[in-house]
């Protein structure tokens, strides 16, 4: 599949777009790997990845803030990021 501008991939919707993009920024943040977070996470590291580039999104918000409180993410931060998810799984669906 084709990529977008952001790294995603391209045709998806702007809500699963947007999502991505965050958790993009939050894996950068942390400063690890996409082997070495997905470990962390306990997921695979092709199934973060393709989190991170909006191929899918996670059915579980959990993984989502277990990314979030590793890359340190503010409590206003771990607010937006929720309702970014709910948003993705709603264009999702």
């Amino acid at each position: 599949m084709g990529q977008g501008a952001g790294g995603g991939t391209a045709g998806q919707p702007e809500e699963v777009e947007r999502f991505a993009e965050h958790l993009r920024d939050l894996k950068d943040r942390t400063g690890r790997s996409y082997g070495a977070l997905a470990e962390r996470l306990h997921i695979g590291r092709s199934t973060l990845h393709r989190y991170c580039l909006g191929e899918t999104v996670p059915v579980d918000y959990a993984v989502v803030d277990r990314l979030a409180r590793l890359a340190g993410a503010s409590r206003e931060e771990l607010v937006e990021l929720h309702r970014r998810w709910v948003l993705a799984d709603e264009a999702r669906t």
